[in-house]
């Protein structure tokens, strides 16, 4: 896990530790006599509920089909506002299979390109440092456009993900190998779960940070 992974899975784990002290489930014998907590007494019962919770939302439901498709529908309209704001229109209305891919992701189409175009779903790997995992997805899709599209944005990386406070995912060397060119946000399902807010936030940044450099590309 790398140093940025680690302080984001920190700062989530953190904050549901907190609201559960705020919900009153903060033992008493945690503070002292003048009513304040001991410092190591909490660090303990942090460690402590860390071992016992795993993943604060482990026991959650899983998403089924529908309340996933629901999900993302509530997603896309509120990162279409916001993207309004930012003058920014984009088209969602068609399901992912109008452009040959599988229906469990919705396309957003920015430009008139239409084979660069920005991807919301979900996918479960079967091959790579994530295989098993079913992970919650935002991509961009620049297939067949290597030299032009894709290089040029990988050299600016570091720069992106530095704007977006996420690391950007690769395609595998196999996969690019075949002509498909993608950047992606990969998050663990469970931690966008129900998180409309956030969710459409992170995809309207997205698109409102990579956008202008695709337009200096020449995809309008």
């Amino acid at each position: 896990m790398t140093e940025k992974k680690f302080i984001q899975v920190f700062n989530r784990r953190k904050k549901a530790f907190l609201q559960d002290i705020e919900k009153g489930r903060m033992p008493k014998t945690l503070s002292g006599p003048d009513g304040q907590y001991d410092h190591k007494k909490v660090l303990d019962w942090f460690e402590k509920w860390l071992k016992e919770e795993d993943v604060p939302t482990q026991r959650s439901q899983p998403i089924t089909a529908k309340s996933f498709e629901e999900f993302i529908d509530e997603v896309l309209s509120e990162a279409k506002n916001l993207l309004a704001l930012n003058n920014i229109s984009i088209v969602y209305s068609l399901p992912g299979q109008s452009l040959g891919i599988n229906e469990s992701w919705k396309c957003v189409k920015v430009f008139q390109k239409t084979d660069v175009y920005y991807r919301i779903g979900r996918t479960r790997p079967r091959k790579g440092p994530n295989r098993g995992q079913e992970l919650f997805v935002l991509d961009l899709v620049m297939d067949g456009h290597k030299k032009n599209i894709f290089l040029p944005l990988l050299e600016l990386k570091s720069e992106i993900e530095k704007k977006l406070g996420s690391e950007l995912e690769r395609e595998l060397p196999k996969v690019e190998a075949t002509g498909k060119y993608r950047l992606k946000i990969l998050l663990p399902i469970e931690n966008v779960q129900g998180d409309v807010a956030q969710t459409a936030k992170r995809f309207a940044d997205f698109i409102s940070i990579t956008k202008p450099i695709l337009n200096q590309l020449g995809i309008s």
